[in-house]
């Protein structure tokens, strides 16, 4: 017998599994097996059914393969309710992906800030979560919460101490620093550009800025030397 005080599966267990389990749980020791049933949504792909015969069935390995970190797909999960049907395609996790390094590196400006905030403002943030959270699992509504604590304009160590308290929950390794590997072609034209920027041939220098602009990249020159990130 389940002795949990919850129990999840998909809705496609209500009418069969689950109601299976009660009767028999029930029949031969007079409890119900679960106080709580979390019953999620189907998950769409491309709008329509997710079915081996249509071979349209996605593991993590492919969005792996595809060059996504892994935990992409569970910052796409939080775009919907668990009640309600969310619709997985590429354009959608590619979405998840900018919003996941924007969530890394908003969080890595709040740690590297020396402003303080009022202790009011991050209590206020703090119940919004937890609300939601608490709200039958909101995580659209809790993750307003953790864009609010991101976009605040005053930069502050505690706002990173509360995105990582957030992040407690959400499991999305916030304050996890990604190393960029470079494909050899980008990593010739960035020592070009290098090259060109030494000689103050400004023209040679924006001429190849632009290509690896074209390429997916973005350079950044900086008193530390050139930073590089996808675009």
């Amino acid at each position: 017998m389940n002795n949990s005080t919850s129990t999840q599966g998909g809705i496609d267990l209500i009418p069969t599994h689950h109601e299976n389990e009660i009767a028999q749980s029930k029949g031969m020791c007079g409890k119900i097996p679960a106080r709580t049933w979390m019953h999620g949504e189907y998950l769409l792909i491309d709008g329509g059914k997710m079915s081996k015969s249509l071979g349209n069935v996605y593991l993590i390995k492919d969005i792996i393969d595809r060059g996504y970190d892994p935990l992409v797909y569970r910052m796409f999960t939080y775009s919907g309710h668990y009640r309600s049907k969310i619709n997985y395609t590429w354009e959608a996790i590619d979405s998840s992906a900018k919003s996941l390094e924007r969530l890394r590196k908003g969080y890595r400006l709040h740690e590297k800030g020396t402003e303080d905030v009022e202790d009011k403002v991050i209590n206020s943030i703090e119940e919004k979560f937890h609300k939601a959270i608490n709200d039958d699992l909101n995580m659209p509504l809790a993750m307003s919460a953790v864009w609010e604590a991101v976009r605040y304009e005053t930069k502050s160590k505690k706002i990173a101490d509360l995105l990582l308290k957030f992040d407690s929950i959400l499991s999305l390794d916030i304050d996890k620093v990604e190393t960029l590997e470079l494909p050899q072609e980008i990593q010739e034209i960035i020592t070009s550009r290098d090259e060109a920027r030494k000689e103050k041939n400004w023209s040679k220098s924006d001429e190849l800025r632009d290509l690896l602009k074209e390429k997916g990249y973005i350079v950044k020159d900086t008193p530390e030397g050139t930073q590089v990130e996808k675009a």
